[in-house]
């Protein structure tokens, strides 16, 4: 690590730019949720006008929302979790990415899947999609029952 400090020092800068561009994928997917949410709200006004004249209180309509868009975003925090790890175990194992010699002192791409970083971006994605569902079921919890039936 001493006589190639300068490899280490791009590679841990890289390490810090991946974990920013995948904060920003997460938002990406995080606006599909909100815009998905506010869909369904629009979508399903009737039913939850009717939910609430059969006593379902505006915290409970919030509830609902809010864990049908924790739903997705664990969903697919899962999925790309998984397929994630999976890459770098087969990048690990076959070595199937090859680095230009001439340019760096090694001739494959180095892959050290650490657990507290997969961890990191894990819990940054499910809080990126908790707080993606918030105005979407507070805009659910505002829906009026009397002028939502009136105009179904």
């Amino acid at each position: 690590m001493q006589s190639n400090r300068n490899l280490f020092s791009a590679l841990k800068l890289e390490k810090v730019v991946m974990f920013v561009i995948l904060v920003l994928i997460v938002m990406v997917a995080a606006f599909n949720i909100i815009s998905t949410l506010i869909m369904v709200v629009m979508e399903k006004t009737k039913d939850i006008a009717v939910l609430m004249t059969l006593g379902a209180t505006r915290r409970s309509i919030r509830r609902i929302f809010a864990i049908e868009g924790l739903i997705i975003g664990v969903a697919g925090t899962a999925l790309g979790t998984v397929l994630g790890a999976l890459l770098c175990v087969l990048l690990q194992r076959y070595r199937f990415i090859s680095l230009p010699s001439d340019v760096y002192y090694i001739s494959t791409l180095p892959v050290a899947l650490e657990p507290g970083t997969v961890l990191l971006v894990v819990v940054s994605s499910v809080l990126i999609c908790f707080l993606a569902t918030v105005y979407p079921a507070v805009q659910a919890s505002r829906v009026d029952p009397a002028e939502a039936i009136r105009y179904e």
